[in-house]
């Protein structure tokens, strides 16, 4: 097993009371269980998503349905402008 490690965190009430519910309905031992579980899902997903986004990159690879160069260049700057515009709205 991996080495544990401690940390302190302040929910909202109801994440809370969530915490609470689910250590109370005996599914888990205690709240450190319950946000375990929370992030090894959350971690899960976002790997699987990576892995759909891989697998839909190599399927357009193989149907030679590439990008030239130039045009993930220009799609990446059009993502980063997009961002920044974003981010400067919410400041």
């Amino acid at each position: 097993m991996a080495t544990a490690h401690s940390l302190n965190i302040t929910l909202s009430r109801d994440l809370y009371d969530y915490v609470r519910a689910a250590v109370k309905s005996g599914r888990y031992l205690d709240a450190s269980e319950v946000v375990r579980d929370a992030l090894r899902q959350r971690r899960d997903d976002a790997l699987r998503e990576v892995e759909q986004k891989i697998e839909a990159g190599l399927t357009s690879a193989r149907a030679a349905d590439l990008y030239g160069g130039e045009a993930v260049i220009e799609e990446i700057r059009a993502l980063s402008s997009a961002r920044r515009t974003a981010s400067k709205t919410r400041t």
